[in-house]
């Protein structure tokens, strides 16, 4: 079972190395999973990859990949090389298939997550579960949806498929630009598996501080549950 650390996911949604290291660095050995997006990614590619693995730090990849699913396979074999925990998709069917079989032939740990719905969007339980049933089935390990479907995407799906609430903001935080928002205790008790969590962390004027208090939360939510 992996640590209650690796729940928490620090999105580093800053445009250049030398910022996204500095949060790395001010959050230490408490955090040791991090979301690498399109902007960061973009501007610095995999020499920030192997910076973060550099600090023992696990990753998140988040480039909602989405093209013909020759394209996609080509992608995702270029992302297996790099060692990275997750990986994002934002497609159909035949790309998450041609997706899952290039990660089957290579041996590949990596996990794939298809997006449901975008958590600045609205949606309902029922589109969005239509849209977790296609993607399990054509081979995705599990889905990226807001903490407001994840009790009824548990049930419906049990307990074996990964869920990655995005759009997490403890209750004194600003929503920003998310809609689709739960707190990390509401996130937990439902069923998530991993939170991902951005500006409350790394615009907090004492990212670890706010980070140990949402990982006991994390831990609390548990504890209850149990």
């Amino acid at each position: 079972m992996s640590p209650i650390s690796d729940e928490l996911i620090v999105a580093l949604d800053v445009d250049h190395a030398d910022r996204a290291l500095q949060i790395v660095d001010a959050l230490g050995d408490d955090i040791g999973f991090y979301k690498v997006g399109m902007q960061l990614y973009f501007a610095e590619g995999n020499a920030f990859i192997r910076a973060l693995q550099a600090r023992k730090k696990k990753i998140f990849l988040d480039l909602k990949i989405n093209d013909i699913p020759e394209t996609v396979a080509k992608a995702v074999g270029s992302v297996v090389t790099l060692g990275v925990q997750y990986l994002t998709l934002f497609t159909q069917a035949p790309q998450i298939m041609a997706a899952r079989e290039t990660v089957k032939q290579r041996g590949s740990g990596l996990r794939l997550l298809n997006v449901t719905v975008l958590t600045s969007e609205t949606s309902t339980f029922e589109t969005v579960k239509a849209r977790a049933a296609l993607s399990l089935a054509a081979g995705a390990d599990g889905l990226i949806c807001s903490g407001h479907e994840t009790a009824g995407l548990r049930a419906a799906f049990g307990t074996d498929c990964i869920l990655v609430n995005p759009g997490i903001r403890p209750a004194t935080a600003d929503k920003n630009d998310q809609v689709r928002i739960v707190t990390p205790a509401q996130a937990i008790s439902a069923g998530a598996t991993n939170l991902v969590v951005g500006r409350p962390i790394t615009a907090a004027s004492d990212p670890a501080s706010v980070a140990r208090a949402i990982l006991a939360e994390i831990e609390t939510a548990h504890r209850a549950g149990r």
